[in-house]
């Protein structure tokens, strides 16, 4: 492995970063655009007046638009308004106008104006995510407030939000794309590694908090929603077509190409989108004292995909092949859903996805909007396992199908918006790993659902928001003992006190059913055993979160202050009954309290924006039986920033910062028996990546990547290290 020497001096590279900060520092400390009034918002579409045209800061994600069809300049480009030649008030109502007008969709399921979302919601763009080096989901996540993603044993992730874990499975958050659900039937969760691509992004949006009402099972902490580019993002006015390619290469044989083609013919539109990616991965778990060197860290990915849309109507399909392979190393991992794990340096998993998805979005008449979809995505997952007695590679194969449907409608009148809306989805799954008496015919499941949200303006600067949502789940009493229907209701208040002040509260109640893995899994992995429960009672969570949103120095400011209590109840998570055998129980509740501050700015002065987070965490775990002790994946503090400048014209630069408090994780200490001697706190640690680059001609440029650009030395789960420092090249072409 390159030394990082080689690459960057030590004191450069503290130089540059440190270069970086204090112009950052400089700039927030210059005085505010003052308010005054003046004649109204400025046409932000029109081209510049005569002369040098000024560097423009860049895009900023708490600043930029929200990728559903919004026509309006987002606030970013208020950059583009010669301050010189422009009153304050100008900027400041350009930046109302943003503010009043746009819309996102993904929180409640419908165009809402920006300013009269109730939730907490934030999103990172295309460009940021490439600046991040970063090439899987779980990565991606670490940059937005209040999520947490580790990487462990065998390739788990485990995700979590504001506190809320996901005992080695990403199952208490729901992932989107496109607003279509990809939650794996068998086990509930979503895959936030390398087998889920973060190919043809146009942006990631969270939305923190219980999405039950909307959404059903899953979305209990939050929802992610991965929205793809469409075709009219890549063709430019004037154009009948549009190309963009990004090549990356680096250290570890590592190789990626995201290229997508647009083209127009009339009303039709469609693209198409490769996506290759590459990495014999760094040696994590070498073994000196056995000798044992790790070279399992290897990852294959492709995806092929494309959409085509006319008029309303669009049809999208994607299929995915991936290998990973599984790391070894060590003699016993202590972390893994199975418990405690033996595992060897031979492992692989290899897994191949086709999904399908057509919708329809029509416009009824002025006041009704109208929104079908229908979908399937199935799924083949097979690992190779290593007998410890014959050293052969043993396959374990698993399927998994999903259809589904939605149609809801939207309708406006004289202030009031309602959203009405049902849902099915159909799993099967074949899987060998169940318990004794469950055949094929017991792991399928139908679930039905039926939503109504409505917001009301009650004045100009008072929305009250409400909905429901019930779900009723069809399954064989083989499989879920104590199914149940389950109703998920939210309430809010949204307050505008003053143009660049609002207050914001809601209420909202979620569940989790219990995925088919943790009902009725039969598993032995190495010399450990995991038992399902056909018993289980499903999760529930309430939420109450009060926010306060100020927009100071004519919008180019952004303060952000909320405060949260969860209370979840009956959670789910493995018990050891004996050994190393396991079972998933109910073991009782957690309470959460929270609180979070966000921090933007443009600031025009140095061509630079900035994005500092905090939070901070009190998530106590309540069980049945034993003490109260704080939850798995909750440090009590955890600050991130996101920073962009322009040097030159032609010149940029990006940093990501991230600090997580110390943490208490799921493994177990043990003595030499193997007797459990109690849980494992790991540390904190500071990490770091950075970005540089510059525009060669029109529509071409190139940048160096940094990961981890202290060396920090820290594991992410017991016995899983971070990957060290690491350089990557990346040109990207656009026309």
């Amino acid at each position: 492995m390159i030394r990082r020497e080689l690459l960057f001096g030590k004191r450069t590279r503290l130089q540059l970063l440190g270069a970086v900060v204090l112009c950052f520092a400089t700039g927030l400390l210059a005085p505010s655009v003052a308010r005054a009034d003046g004649p109204g918002a400025p046409d932000l579409s029109a081209p510049p007046a005569a002369g040098p045209a000024p560097v423009q800061p860049p895009a900023l994600a708490p600043f930029t638009g929200p990728a559903k069809k919004n026509n309006l300049s987002n606030p970013a480009s208020l950059a583009n308004v010669d301050l010189a030649q422009s009153s304050d008030s100008d900027i400041e109502k350009g930046f109302l106008q943003f503010q009043s007008q746009a819309v996102v969709e993904t929180a409640l399921k419908r165009a809402t104006k920006l300013r009269d979302i109730p939730l907490t919601v934030s999103w990172i763009p295309e460009e940021e995510l490439q600046g991040t080096g970063e090439f899987t989901l779980c990565d991606a996540i670490q940059y937005f407030p209040g999520m947490e993603c580790r990487r462990g044993a065998m390739r788990k992730v485990a995700v979590s939000a504001r506190g809320l874990g996901s005992n080695f499975l990403s199952n208490r958050l729901l992932l989107l794309t496109d607003g279509r659900p990809e939650t794996d039937p068998w086990s509930g969760q979503f895959y936030a590694d390398e087998t889920t691509p973060l190919a043809n992004v146009k942006q990631i949006e969270v939305i923190r908090g219980p999405g039950s009402s909307l959404y059903g099972s899953n979305a209990f902490s939050g929802v992610i929603n991965i929205i793809r580019r469409s075709p009219s993002d890549l063709i430019k006015e004037g154009h009948d077509y549009g190309v963009d390619a990004r090549l990356l290469a680096g250290q570890n044989n590592t190789f990626r190409l995201d290229t997508t083609a647009a083209g127009r013919l009339g009303a039709l539109e469609g693209l198409i989108n490769y996506y290759g990616f590459r990495s014999d991965g760094a040696e994590l778990l070498n073994d000196p004292a056995s000798g044992i060197v790790d070279h399992n860290e290897w990852t294959r990915v492709q995806q092929v995909s494309g959409k085509v849309l006319y008029h309303g109507v669009s049809f999208d399909a994607a299929y995915t092949d991936s290998a990973i392979g599984r790391p070894g190393g060590k003699a016993i991992s202590q972390v893994g859903n199975c418990g405690r794990c033996h595992y060897t340096p031979n492992d692989a998993e290899y897994s191949q996805q086709a999904t399908a998805n057509l919708q329809a979005d029509e416009k009824v008449n002025d006041w009704v909007q109208v929104f079908g979809q229908v979908y399937t995505v199935f799924k083949r997952r097979t690992v190779d396992l290593e007998n410890e007695i014959t050293g052969e590679l043993q396959p374990t194969l698993g399927k998994r199908n999903r259809t589904g449907a939605e149609a809801r409608a939207v309708a406006n009148l004289d202030g009031l918006a309602v959203t009405v809306g049902a849902d099915v989805k159909h799993d099967t799954v074949n899987n060998q790993n169940t318990l004794a008496g469950i055949t094929s015919q017991d792991t399928r499941e139908t679930i039905f659902g039926g939503y109504v949200d409505g917001e009301y303006h009650l004045t100009d600067r008072l929305v009250l928001g409400a909905g429901a949502r019930l779900d009723y789940y069809s399954m064989p009493a083989t499989l879920w003992a104590n199914k149940s229907t389950q109703i998920s209701p939210r309430a809010s208040i949204v307050f505008h006190a003053l143009p660049e002040l609002t207050l914001r509260t809601n209420y909202g109640r979620a569940f989790r059913a219990p995925s088919m893995a943790e009902l009725v899994i039969n598993q032995q992995m190495y010399a450990s055993t995991l038992l399902g429960n056909p018993f289980l009672q499903p999760e529930t969570l309430d939420t109450v979160e009060a926010a306060v949103d100020v927009w100071p120095a004519g919008g180019a400011v952004r303060l952000t202050a909320t405060g949260f209590y969860n209370r979840a109840q009956n959670l789910i998570n493995q018990v050891f009954l004996f050994g190393s055998t396991s079972q998933f129980q109910n073991i009782g509740d957690a309470r959460v309290i929270g609180a979070e501050a966000e921090f933007a700015a443009q600031i025009q002065k140095l061509h630079s924006s900035v994005d500092l987070a905090y939070q901070y965490l009190d998530a106590v775990n309540q069980p049945t039986v034993g003490s109260t002790s704080q939850l798995d994946f909750a440090p009590h503090h955890r600050i991130y920033l996101r920073a962009r400048t322009r040097l030159t014209d032609k010149i940029y630069a990006e940093f990501y910062g991230l600090y997580v408090g110390a943490r208490f994780d799921p493994s177990i200490q043990t003595d030499a028996l193997g007797n459990s001697t109690g849980r494992i706190e790991l540390p904190g640690y500071l990490s770091a990546n950075m970005r540089v680059g510059a525009d060669i001609f029109d529509g071409l440029s190139a940048s160096l990547v940094a990961t981890n650009v202290f060396n920090s030395s820290y594991e992410e789960m017991h016995g899983f290290p971070v990957a060290p420092f690491n350089v990557f090249a990346e040109f990207n072409y656009t026309y």
